[in-house]
């Protein structure tokens, strides 16, 4: 069984899937490569084998291993809890750091990012500069991040020696939930989510301040001094962007976005929209925020700025509104979690996934910028299941 490496946790697919009469699960696959959609059972899609063995350690099956026994079995509850909620669901603040280190992971397990890797793009800035060891390859490097989160606390994350995984575990971290829910159905791809990234463009007058902080950002957060070389490239290559926030679909009708800290000075600073550059369609219609239920609240309360996170406790809470979204934003939501797609989308029912086929092509063909795949035939293909 552990041979058969899933990149998207099965007990998330089966959350796509529908149940055969031999208790089997089976969701529909379009394979981008092949042109083709069929449904396949959930143990043998979005998996490969030995994808996470070792290349050395006592142990080839660790990774693996340490995947199911340490997040992916406590993440399996919490699925469970978001999925069957009504209104609102919360979580303590150890059971969120479970949700974010979840995520976390995600980002790195997938054969997508494990290309990044091994075949990084020409002039592409690599964080594995700073950590790989003599003789270590980059696939190995890839395998040693994901099992230094596994095996560390958010808390040592964001402190961590390893550059990478501090800058992601840090973005992670930062990061705030909203949980949103569909009347219709989501699909999901073979990376288990998506970014809503925008384009900056950096002024001319603005390029040295921009190139000056990413080095001092660098030094101060990394220990690092060359981050103003990813500055430059950035503006070079008219590559700088702002991520909105992280779409996770945890079910056919249920999804996680992870938004970035900077909307949550939104409500109080609204120039800030035009400040920075921020544009969601979702966010903009949808942003909230979790209540808090602090033990100790009332010290809290008396406390300096500097010296409230003394009094965090893992039983504090963290409670969610569940939000609807309509028709229409889900086919946009879907097509973000389309057009960054690998090589495959999974799906619970193809009649659901059409319209945002049909949008998508459309779209296409008026010819909308930075649309990835193309899937004319894919709605005569689904019609035929």
């Amino acid at each position: 069984m552990l041979n058969k490496n899933h990149y998207i946790q099965n007990r998330l697919l089966k959350n796509f899937a529908i149940k055969a009469e031999n208790g089997k699960y089976k969701i529909c696959v379009l394979d981008l490569i092949k042109f083709d959609a069929n449904y396949r059972n959930t143990d043998n899609c979005f998996c490969q084998k030995n994808l996470y063995d070792m290349a050395s350690g006592d142990d080839v099956k660790e990774l693996e291993k340490k995947f199911n026994d340490l997040i992916e079995k406590p993440m399996s509850k919490l699925l469970q809890r978001i999925c069957s909620a009504k209104e609102t669901v919360s979580f303590t603040r150890t059971e969120l750091n479970i949700v974010k280190k979840y995520f976390l992971l995600q980002h790195y397990r997938t054969p997508r990012n494990r290309m990044s890797y091994t075949n990084p793009k020409k002039n592409a800035f690599e964080l594995s500069q700073y950590n790989l060891q003599e003789g270590e390859s980059k696939e190995d490097f890839w395998k040693r991040e994901m099992l230094t989160i596994l095996e560390h606390d958010m808390f040592e994350l964001v402190q961590s020696d390893m550059i990478g995984v501090r800058k992601h575990a840090m973005e992670a971290n930062s990061s705030f939930m909203m949980i949103i829910r569909t009347n219709n159905e989501f699909c999901i791809n073979d990376i288990g989510y998506v970014t809503e990234r925008m384009p900056v463009q950096i002024p001319k007058d603005k390029e040295a301040d921009y190139i000056k902080t990413a080095k001092e950002i660098g030094k101060e957060l990394y220990g690092q001094d060359n981050f103003d070389e990813l500055a430059r490239r950035e503006i070079a290559n008219q590559s700088s962007y702002f991520d909105n926030y992280v779409f996770h679909p945890i079910s056919s009708n249920c999804a996680l976005i992870m938004v970035s800290p900077e909307w949550k000075y939104v409500p109080l600073y609204p120039n800030l929209l035009n400040e920075l550059q921020l544009f969601s369609p979702i966010l903009l219609k949808y942003l909230t925020f979790p209540k808090n239920d602090y033990v100790n609240w009332d010290k809290m309360k008396e406390a300096k700025q500097d010296d409230i996170p003394q009094y965090f406790t893992q039983e504090d809470k963290f409670i969610y509104t569940i939000q609807t979204v309509n028709k229409d934003e889900t086919i946009y939501l879907n097509h973000l979690i389309m057009n960054e797609a690998f090589c495959y989308i999974g799906c619970k029912t193809p009649s659901e996934l059409i319209p945002s086929i049909r949008k998508y092509n459309e779209l296409r063909a008026a010819g909308q910028q930075n649309m990835h795949h193309d899937f004319n035939g894919y709605v005569e293909l689904l019609s035929k299941l």
